[in-house]
């Protein structure tokens, strides 16, 4: 029989012998080729189950655990003690909100009771800018707290789905490393047996090839020194024993060059054995440090989300502080409002007014910078003409005395006998006639001035006053060169 009959199979870690034996040849232990036999047929049972317990550790981990009624109703009476709390919180902090309004009023109405309107409005607008950045600080604090708390409650939320998923993997991994430690222990047992198998089968090999070798120690003594054989009732068993013998010897060195073989392939499928056993073991030590990997983790985060959880609890806490105190600013701010509005009014009444008032005095005030410079015009041009008068006066005085002294003359000349020549007659009737006019054109003028004084507001008097005392002047100075010409004319004449 050749070598080809007996494959090495890669999978098998013990095969049988039964294959490398004769069929000649009788099995002494027919025990053995039935387990190692079966050794393979378990080696594929137990990927097969393997596999099929993997199957069902995935299934079960996909599948929900089943809720607990217990813990159901216990969530409930949870529950309903928090809404129950929660309502004594929201009844006690409507009557703090109340008695903290009432306390602002009364403050309020102390601090404004001694104060005028003016100072009621100023104080209020204060209190109300105060009120309001405040309320817009602490609205910008509460959604930045809102905000981080919706990331805390996300993160959380993000913590629990994958500390559900570590635990359901942790699960997993302890199912497994139930299943692998299992069929670790069904392969040492295994082992172990294929391992007394082996022993047994050995020690019966060896027997029978003792046995075989004595054999034929003694057949080749016996043909060597041959003997007188003293023939008995067992002759047949005899030469049946040499024809098995006579059989074996030319197969002799066959027979051991194929069992040295044999020894070699049962060397090599321990090796491969005891391979794949210390890859079982490492697969086994690596996922035992991937589980306890994955507990510490699993740990950590579990740390981690009840400090989260913690955190999350004081934040909410602190918010529903901070939404208490804003609730109170509200309502305080509501009042101050309220009153605010009442006091715009007023304030919006005296402020119109003011407005009033401001515009009256503006144009009052344009009035009577108005007034002042007519005033200051109408007193320069007064001035001015009373220093024309002053020197119209001083001319006319000095025309006085010379009127006197020709009338003085013109009498004395009169009473000598001498008379007025005809031409000195007219001219003095009309020297006089000219006096008396220049006398009533400046009483005409005085009273002009005076009803220029009168009405000082007027700039059409001012001009006309300016007007008539340039036409006096003038006429004046004319009739002052003619009453001189004509004297000059009489002189020389």
């Amino acid at each position: 029989m050749s070598t080809a009959n007996n494959p090495i199979h890669t999978s098998v870690p013990a095969p049988s012998r039964a294959s490398s034996i004769p069929a000649t040849h009788n099995h002494p232990h027919p025990e053995l080729t039935y387990t190692n036999g079966n050794h393979h047929h378990h080696h594929h049972d137990a990927g097969a189950a393997h596999q099929s317990a993997a199957a069902n550790a995935a299934k079960k981990g996909k599948q929900k655990k089943a809720p607990d009624p217990h813990e159901n109703l216990k969530t409930i009476k949870d529950k309903i003690s928090q809404l129950e709390l929660g309502a004594a919180e929201d009844k006690e902090q409507e009557a703090e909100i109340e008695r903290e309004v009432k306390k602002a009023n009364r403050e309020l109405n102390s601090h404004t009771s001694k104060m005028d309107d003016l100072q009621k409005i100023d104080h209020l607008q204060k209190q109300v800018t105060e009120h309001l950045t405040n309320m817009k600080r602490w609205q910008r604090k509460s959604s930045k707290n809102q905000k981080r708390s919706d990331d805390l409650q996300k993160e959380k939320d993000q913590r629990t789905t994958e500390l559900n998923k570590q635990s359901g993997m942790r699960e997993k991994l302890e199912k497994l490393c139930r299943e692998l430690q299992k069929e670790n222990n069904r392969l040492k047992s295994e082992n172990r047996d294929l391992k007394d198998a082996d022993k047994s089968n050995h020690e019966a090999w060896d027997d029978k090839f003792h046995q075989l070798l004595w054999q034929l120690q003694e057949y080749q003594e016996a043909k060597d020194h041959p003997q007188a054989q003293v023939v008995d009732i067992g002759v047949e068993e005899l030469f049946v024993h040499l024809h098995r013998l006579l059989y074996l010897c030319p197969n002799l060195a066959r027979f051991k060059q194929r069992f040295k073989s044999l020894i070699e392939q049962y060397e090599l499928r321990e090796l491969h054995f005891h391979s794949l056993m210390r890859s079982k073991e490492l697969e086994v030590q690596y996922n035992m440090a991937r589980f306890d990997r994955e507990k510490k983790a699993a740990e950590a985060e579990v740390t981690k989300s009840r400090t989260l959880n913690s955190q999350v609890l004081t934040f909410s806490k602190t918010e529903s502080e901070l939404r208490h105190q804003l609730n109170i600013y509200v309502e305080k701010f509501k009042q101050v409002e309220d009153t605010l509005n009442n006091s715009n009014d007023l304030f919006l009444t005296f402020r119109k007014e003011m407005e009033d008032m401001s515009k009256k005095t503006k144009r009052l005030e344009k009035e009577n910078m108005n007034l002042t410079r007519k005033h200051d015009l109408t007193n320069q041009n007064i001035l001015k003409m009373a220093e024309e008068r002053k020197t119209n006066l001083e001319s006319l005085e000095q025309l006085r005395k010379k009127n006197e002294k020709l009338t003085s003359i013109i009498n004395q000349m009169q009473k000598q006998g001498r008379g007025i020549p005809s031409g000195m007659g007219g001219e003095a009737a009309y020297a006089e006639g000219d006096m008396e006019g220049t006398e009533s054109e400046y009483e005409y003028e005085d009273e002009d001035a005076e009803d220029g004084d009168m009405e000082g507001s007027d700039e059409g008097n001012m001009t006309r006053i300016r007007r008539r005392s340039c036409m006096s002047r003038v006429l004046d100075r004319s009739r002052l060169d003619r009453h001189f010409r004509r004297r000059l004319l009489q002189r020389m004449g």
